[in-house]
């Protein structure tokens, strides 16, 4: 049975999308591949692999904002290639296929009463593509998903199927649980998780100054602190997620959803960006203190319809309250466009080759702008401030960073190189974007 087909089917869910084209979520990114495969298992993907020549790219669900699955050539789609495949409750692992999305790798989770030990609030994702790009949550302990991969099978381009681990080819493994799909294409994943278990979420509205004077204690006093800071308040969002026994309980519903206020007044502004620090201003107005408690999965992920474009950078967690404060100053000083509040994080360090955490415990600082806005002028405007304090980007996010500029900042850079072109010696899974970044080849 063949499984190549039109690029109709996995486009996303915007309503402009030409026939043919392939978008991403935010549809900042797009491009038209000659042709989709769509394997539904590891050895027709294998198979397929060893028979190939051409150049490729494999998309995940398209929820990256940089270009990393553009390409004129082969799209590989993993969106077949879902479910559990088993488990050890002893362990609390849970093998799965990696093209399954983390809104439905929760529920499947839970039936085999194990939970993911962090999520982020985000749920839209593969979990082949949150953990290629070091995808993460917050916890001041707690690792980015990347770092909950047990063991992975890589199948690499002349249809080799690899297993790696820990403790089956190591250095393959450190390379290869954040890949941007630069090694071949991962088809199963093991997760090391915990019982399924519940959260309560506290949000309330406090003051600017003691969220920055107080963020670095709180980050030891929860499991998962977040902070949402706006340009031109002087007040925040404090989020905080704790492990609860508490019955389940939701908030009671606002008389208009957080999206369409937010959908709203992103319109508004755009034709009036004079609005933004008014709006701004009047957050304790719209945000009200609340509580809930749910299932871990139902409790980390928030719906998001109102779509966007976004900047992250990771700094040392110890920078993190100052660089904050600078990039809040920075939107006032120029008056920038900045309508979405500025998500702000904690994720520990690990020993993973491209995780922007390697070996340095974070403060994950995110920007993001409405995406009928251009997004240039304010990203332009603050990424210095991020490389003050030798900021990583996220590997799914927009970024200006060059190959030569990253390689200083990655201290394993030439070990992941030198595996990438082992395993990938005619650049086939180079796009421009990726050629322009890694190794001298450019992709046509």
């Amino acid at each position: 049975m063949s499984h190549f087909d039109s690029i109709e089917h996995i486009t996303s869910d915007l309503p402009d999308s030409p026939k043919g084209q392939w978008q991403n979520w935010s549809a900042n990114q797009k491009s038209l591949p000659n042709e989709v495969f769509q394997p539904v298992s590891t050895s027709e993907l294998a198979s397929f692999l060893k028979n190939y020549t051409g150049k490729l790219r494999v998309v995940g669900s398209g929820h990256s904002f940089s270009p990393l699955v553009n390409t004129c050539d082969t799209l590989v789609s993993l969106n077949q290639m879902t479910g559990l495949i088993g488990q050890d409750n002893d362990l609390q692992t849970a093998r799965v296929m990696a093209g399954t999305p983390l809104h439905k790798l929760g529920p499947l989770l839970e039936s085999i009463d194990q939970g993911m030990i962090n999520l982020g609030d985000i749920d839209h994702q593969s979990i082949a593509g949150a953990t290629a790009t070091g995808t993460h949550g917050t916890g001041a302990s707690l690792p980015c998903l990347s770092d909950l991969v047990k063991s992975m099978t890589l199948i690499t381009l002349d249809g080799s199927v690899i297993e790696c681990s820990s403790a089956h080819n190591k250095s393959l493994f450190n390379a290869a649980r954040v890949n941007l799909g630069l090694l071949g294409i991962v088809s199963e994943i093991e997760l090391k998780n915990r019982p399924c278990y519940q959260l309560k979420e506290s949000i309330k509205v406090i003051p600017l100054k003691d969220a920055l004077a107080n963020i670095e204690q709180w980050k030891h006093d929860y499991r998962h602190v977040e902070l949402f800071a706006f340009g031109y308040s002087d007040q925040v969002i404090l989020k905080t997620l704790e492990i609860t026994d508490e019955a389940p309980r939701q908030p009671k519903a606002p008389w208009i959803s957080d999206d369409a206020l937010l959908e709203f007044f992103c319109k508004a502004t755009q034709k009036l960006p004079k609005l933004t620090p008014l709006v701004h201003k009047q957050i304790a107005r719209f945000v009200k203190s609340s509580q809930r408690v749910d299932t871990s999965y139902k409790v980390f992920a928030t719906p998001r319809t109102v779509r966007f474009t976004e900047m992250e950078y990771q700094v040392p967690a110890e920078h993190g309250p100052e660089c904050l404060d600078k990039v809040i100053h920075q939107i006032r000083k120029n008056r920038l466009p900045a309508l979405f509040p500025i998500e702000y994080r904690y994720v520990a360090s690990d020993e993973i080759w491209l995780s922007p955490f390697y070996q340095r415990d974070s403060a994950s600082i995110s920007v993001h702008q409405y995406h009928q806005q251009p997004h240039w002028p304010l990203f332009n405007a603050l990424e210095p401030i991020f490389d003050e304090y030798q900021g990583r980007p996220h590997w799914g996010k927009l970024h200006t960073k060059t190959g030569e500029q990253l390689a200083t900042l990655y201290p394993q850079w030439n070990d992941f190189e030198e595996i990438r072109k082992e395993f990938d010696p005619k650049a086939q899974l180079l796009n421009p974007s990726l050629a322009s970044i890694f190794g001298a080849e450019k992709s046509t």
